[in-house]
Order: structure tokens, then sequence, then C-alpha cells
């Protein structure tokens, strides 16, 4: 997001309290780069039915189907990766999408890889 601002909490602030369609832009993460060369693109934002990788922490190596995407909490889970909670229910383990690498890409999606017109 442009912001004139360098006051870090200012940025915080517009940060977590962005319109949805700006936090849309903030789900991104980058593509496998075979996959990159494909598409012509580095990153994209996650969408459900994307595979990814997690990248760090607990499940580092582990991929899936995305299940659901939070535009609101900036979260990504994944279809098999689990866990229980107190009550014994099973959750989604929420993932921040910059420690995901986008495996393959759900390409049906006209609008996503629609080109943008070039400014003079």
């Amino acid at each position: 997001m442009n912001t004139k601002t360098k006051n870090p909490g200012k940025q915080r602030k517009l940060f977590f309290k962005a319109p949805l369609h700006l936090k849309r832009k903030q789900v991104v993460a980058p593509i496998d780069k075979k996959k990159a060369l494909e598409i012509g693109k580095k990153a994209l934002p996650i969408r459900k039915g994307d595979t990814v990788k997690v990248l760090v922490g607990k499940y580092k190596g582990k991929s899936g189907k995305v299940e659901k995407v939070s535009y609101i909490k900036s979260k990504v889970y994944i279809k098999d990766l689990v866990y229980k909670n107190l009550k014994g229910q099973e959750k989604f383990v929420p993932f921040t999408p910059s420690n995901l690498v986008i495996l393959d890409v759900v390409l049906s999606d006209s609008k996503r890889f629609k080109k943008s017109p070039k400014v003079k």
C-alpha cells in the first residue's frame, strides 16, 4: 500500500485496518521457480484450490491444497494440516502467506491472469 507516513504505528494501523479489496493483495505468496517460468509471474494472491508448501515452522516441508483463505486475518488454511484443540475438535492450522510457496496454481480463473494494459 502506498502511504505517505514513515511512522511505524501508522503503517501497522493501515495494514490491519485496510479494506478487503486491499487485504486480498496482502495475502500473496511466491510461486515455485519452475511454475513461475510457465506462468510469467513471481508471486500471486493465494486462493482456494492452490497447492502450497510450508517453508518454516513445525509443519516445514508439508504441502497440501488450500482449503480456506481469510482476508480479514491474513491467514491461509491448508486441507490436511490440522490440530486438536482442548475440546478435542480438529481445527485447521493458520499460516501466514509469506511462510508458504505456491506449487500449483488454479488456472481456471480468467480474472487471475488477465493482462493489464500497458500505460504509455
